[in-house]
């Protein structure tokens, strides 16, 4: 490593979501410029395929961050061979280092805080959950209906919503179908951008929030302090994570290419207006 440059590829899907935008900030303060490399995968899994080997025989990077991607065993393999570490952010894969919350415990803990305050029929808006780069969103629904039967709840027909860019403009359109099912409280697994949308059309409705309708978000972003009301959320400690995959590219690569390692942080409840 001494004798080759350091440049670090950092690659998503699509670099527009809150969680990646908060992260690629978080690095900007731990690289150099010249350091890191963004390159978006998005597309079918051959194209993502061609694109991850691409970034390998084009940039030669020292090491490999992705962000809810999980590779192709042969991807694995062809960095392995080029002694080039992977390091998967919020997703999980054989035979590479994974660094994520315990996105499973953060739903349990968002769902048996909306049973604690009175609340029956829950919802979930949630990322997809059935596709690559779904972990944390299957992670989030099972703890979240865990909570639930725990308490034999369930989630009402109608009142599991999935949703692709975690956007607000995603809250904006689900809330109105979710207010007319009469749901009491909202677990907004998708984010604290997209519970922004379910907060506007709350209001605009004049559904109170939280005595109609509790509103729980997830990642702890700045726009979760500022918005009306300010919105109850899951924590994820962005800035940890960020710094425990830049030690690992930058001062364990050669240990966590002959020894992946599985980094879990615990994910944390911030009470505010919203529930």
């Amino acid at each position: 490593m001494a004798n080759q440059e350091i440049r670090i590829v950092v690659t998503a899907p699509t670099f527009g979501s809150p969680f990646h935008i908060s992260m690629i900030e978080n690095f900007k303060k731990l690289f150099k410029p010249e350091e890191m490399v963004l390159r978006s995968v998005t597309g079918e899994s051959d194209i993502q395929r061609e694109r991850l080997r691409l970034a390998l025989e084009q940039t030669r990077p020292i090491a490999l961050i992705a962000m809810d991607i999980r590779p192709d065993p042969d991807i694995i393999s062809i960095y392995r061979a080029a002694k080039v570490p992977i390091v998967l952010l919020d997703e999980e894969a054989a035979g590479v280092s994974s660094i994520a919350i315990d996105n499973m415990k953060g739903g349990h803990i968002a769902g048996t805080y909306l049973i604690s305050k009175g609340k029956k029929k829950l919802a979930i808006v949630s990322g997809r959950t059935k596709v690559k780069g779904g972990f944390n969103a299957e992670q989030r629904l099972k703890g979240f209906q865990q909570a639930l039967r725990e308490k034999n709840l369930f989630i009402p027909q109608g009142g599991m919503v999935e949703v692709m860019q975690y956007s607000r403009e995603d809250g904006l359109e689900v809330m109105p179908n979710l207010l007319t099912l009469g749901v009491d409280a909202v677990f907004c697994a998708a984010g604290d951008n997209c519970a922004q949308g379910l907060l506007s059309v709350a209001r605009d409705r004049g559904v109170r929030i939280p005595e109609d309708v509790a509103i729980v978000g997830f990642d702890d972003l700045l726009i979760a302090q500022l918005s009306t009301p300010a919105l109850t959320t899951i924590r994820q400690p962005l800035k940890e994570m960020a710094q425990a995959a830049y030690t690992m590219v930058m001062l364990q690569r050669d240990e966590i290419l002959n020894n992946p390692q599985k980094m879990l942080f615990q994910p944390e409840l911030v009470i505010r207006k919203s529930a």
